[in-house]
């Protein structure tokens, strides 16, 4: 069982509240001036990916992340291990480059601890 399904089974089909409301990370790179799109991207691939993570989050916190470029992002995402919820987009006009991620959190404070050293999306 993946831990996506386990935390499917878990949380959601047993209505076992949260200690903090469900959060949705993007990371995004810093040098597309684009970026936000890109997140848009991955967060609706997430949605496709996830439908009912989705409709957990359920628009509620979106936190927007960056790294420097694309190196920097497939390597934070190298990093990422199995237990994390996760989506990648894959930009077809950059030859399907990884171009940002979305993140599901939902409230256990995991990601969070991940993402600290990132710095917040700006411009």
């Amino acid at each position: 069982m993946s831990i996506t399904q386990w935390f499917i089974d878990t949380f959601i089909d047993n209505n076992i509240p949260n200690r903090v409301e469900p959060r949705m990370y993007l990371i995004l790179r810093e040098d597309l001036s684009y970026k936000y799109i890109q997140g848009a991207h991955a967060l609706a691939q997430f949605a496709i990916d996830y439908p009912r993570l989705h409709e957990m989050w359920n628009n509620q916190y979106l936190i927007c992340l960056s790294v420097f470029n694309g190196l920097a992002l497939e390597e934070f995402n190298e990093s990422i291990d199995d237990k994390y919820i996760k989506s990648e987009f894959y930009e077809p006009d950059l030859g399907n480059k990884l171009t940002a991620i979305a993140m599901f959190e939902s409230g256990e404070g995991y990601i969070s601890r991940l993402v600290k050293p990132l710095k917040l999306a700006t411009k």
